[in-house]
């Protein structure tokens, strides 16, 4: 073989060796915008920035996402609290570690009987003013001896909407209950909980919910509420803790029965000054 002839043949082998490597995906020096991200580096579940998350939570952003459940206040009184009637409420002997839950019933004698025990065993009593019945439970409007200015909206559940004796209020996983309303749908998660949100930690300063998102599998739906958490203070670099948060129920669509988790996802640096907040590294 001539020169030229091993010349082409070395050309060769180069040519095909730059295919089976494009091929697989190897070499080095590409454009790393046009490359695949890591499976190990899932994409990120809300749109915020690290810093408008951190803006959320110390209350110079929005608390929730646009379309979230709202439980409008009803007019002519200063100071309102909703709250669901709880196994406590009306059992004093229901204490830590034992679990903590929302009643429910179909009897509306039985809810009001379980209010006035409620109101009994509160520090302050609340004479009814009013009653309300919703698909979702009963309600019962009183004001404070003494302040009329507050008034407490006392809800119970009704059970054929949901029954939420298999939950634990005092732990943030495991069972969160029963949705007996049918058919068990995506929106009907959504809207329980969403609404449900409203009764925990995370309905309050310095917390703020993200995203508002649902998926399905072959047998269950879930429901995520990614929320944006402050820790102030305790880190000797002078920044908070934000931690992005999943809280999430999920439900089996045969039987109803509710699941829930808390993850967290992430956590970042940040501090506000002046009413500036600005990231800064744990």
């Amino acid at each position: 073989m001539d020169a030229h002839s091993k010349l082409r043949g070395c050309w060769r082998l180069a040519a095909l060796a730059a295919v089976v490597l494009s091929a697989c995906g190897g070499g080095g020096g590409g454009d790393s915008a046009g490359s695949t991200p890591s499976a190990s580096a899932p994409p990120r579940p809300v749109t915020q920035s690290d810093l408008q998350i951190a803006q959320s939570v110390y209350g110079s952003g929005p608390r929730t996402p646009v379309g979230f459940y709202s439980d409008p206040l009803p007019s002519g009184h200063e100071y309102v609290s909703t709250m669901h009637l709880k196994n406590a409420d009306v059992d004093a002997a229901v204490v830590a570690p034992q679990p903590l839950y929302e009643l429910c019933t179909d009897d509306w004698n039985e809810a009001l009987a379980w209010s006035e025990l409620g109101a009994q065993h509160a520090p302050q009593y609340a004479d009814l003013v009013e009653t309300n019945d919703d698909p979702r439970y009963f309600e019962f409007g009183r004001v404070r001896q003494g302040d009329p200015t507050f008034y407490v909206r006392a809800r119970v559940f009704k059970c054929a909407y949901l029954d939420r004796a298999a939950a634990n209020l005092r732990a943030t996983v495991g069972p969160a209950g029963t949705l007996n309303r049918r058919p068990l749908t995506a929106v009907e998660l959504r809207d329980l909980s969403e609404y449900l949100w409203q009764f925990t930690k995370y309905n309050n300063v310095g917390y703020a919910v993200l995203d508002s998102s649902g998926s399905a599998g072959a047998a269950n739906l879930s429901h995520t509420l990614h929320i944006g958490a402050l820790a102030r203070g305790g880190i000797s670099s002078g920044c908070d803790r934000v931690d992005v948060i999943a809280w999430r129920h999920t439900l089996d669509t045969t039987s109803g029965t509710l699941q829930l988790e808390a993850t967290t996802l992430w956590s970042f640096g940040a501090r506000e000054a002046s009413g500036v907040v600005s990231l800064c590294s744990l």
